[in-house]
């Protein structure tokens, strides 16, 4: 993969062919990172299935955002040397993005992961690159070449294999069938949660954003830990494993995770990033046997593999980066840009 050109203060004020590229240290730290994002996610299903012995999922989602937006609040008050500045027109997409990635996103995951086997739900997240593909496609105008609509079809091939055949508790049932789909809810919003981070974080640090996003995400489930009298004593009586599956969930897969994502996104495509997530499944299936015992099938591995072909096939044609196309197929923030610049030319 060549150096894919970086983000600038003001990228979408700048032609294409001037922005400069990231360099090769930069470039390596950066998908490092994204590795380590995909590792943190996959360990992620088995910490929300191991809590949800002892939590329901919207308990789960609670303990989680509340320890996830104490640190994160700490990092942005640090890294903005007090409250940051966010400018009145990102305001409306920054609210957006913030119910996309946390509260649909993680409640999606937590309910849907109590439905079904937790290896299970980590393969139906390896669809989120197609799906990306698919939003991008919409919102910036990426092309959907034929290749990526075969990735498509041998992606669901292998999602069917999944859901009908992927363990012992593999079934068609209308249980089964509502936890797939409940868990398809999260990959898809964070399609569109990708896809539309990218123009902002031109102009504010990966940390304070994902930051940002995550609290404000986080406030319409926090009042439940002041509602729900038994979060906190539920709490209180976690024991170290417990403890540690929480610490995983909320500042790994979180806190790192989330700034390492934005980080990455700032340099990388929404595309190029998603990549990583064919990771996820990989440590989630591994996660799953190591932690929890569920056992690993034959079709379980088949169905993976088929899943992980068909989002390679999707992602692995000829496509610029979205900095690199002519600014009049980009969205959002990026053609606000544009017509700030014809206001100043006339």
């Amino acid at each position: 993969m060549s150096g894919p050109p970086t983000a600038v203060e003001d990228a979408a004020s700048a032609p294409a062919e001037t922005i400069p590229r990231i360099p090769a240290g930069a470039l390596l730290l950066t998908h490092v990172s994204l590795l380590l994002v995909a590792v943190s996610w996959g360990s992620n299903f088995v910490s929300i299935k191991y809590l949800l012995r002892s939590l329901d999922p919207l308990q789960v989602t609670a303990v989680r955002l509340a320890f996830a937006s104490a640190l994160f609040g700490v990092i942005v008050l640090w890294l903005a040397h007090g409250l940051p500045h966010v400018e009145r027109r990102d305001w409306p997409m920054l609210l957006l993005l913030a119910l996309l990635g946390i509260p649909v996103n993680t409640l999606a995951i937590a309910t849907g992961t109590r439905l079904i086997p937790a290896a299970v739900a980590s393969l139906i997240v390896t669809g989120n690159p197609v799906l990306t593909a698919i939003v991008s496609r919409l919102l910036t105008g990426e092309p959907l070449t034929h290749r990526k609509l075969a990735g498509v079809a041998i992606a669901f091939l292998g999602f069917l294999v999944v859901l009908l055949y992927g363990g012992p508790e593999a079934r068609f049932s209308v249980d089964n069938a509502l936890g797939v789909a409940i868990t398809l809810i999260g990959p898809l919003a964070w399609a569109f949660y990708t896809v539309l981070s990218k123009p902002l974080l031109a102009r504010y640090p990966p940390g304070q954003f994902a930051g940002l996003v995550t609290i404000l995400g986080s406030l319409p489930v926090l009042p439940l830990l002041a509602l729900d009298r038994e979060i906190v004593p539920a709490v209180l009586r976690f024991t170290p494993a417990q403890w540690l599956a929480t610490l995983m969930m909320s500042a790994f897969a979180l806190v790192v995770s989330f700034t390492f994502w934005y980080r990455g996104l700032r340099y990388l495509t929404p595309t190029q990033i998603s990549v990583y997530i064919y990771l996820v499944p990989v440590f989630g299936v591994l996660g799953s046997w190591l932690f929890l015992g569920e056992r690993i099938t034959l079709y379980l591995v088949l169905g993976g593999l088929t899943i992980l072909a068909g989002v390679v096939v999707t992602n692995t044609g000829r496509a610029g980066t979205v900095d690199e196309r002519p600014i009049r197929h980009r969205w959002f923030g990026l053609r606000e840009g544009q017509k700030e610049r014809g206001g100043r030319d006339g």
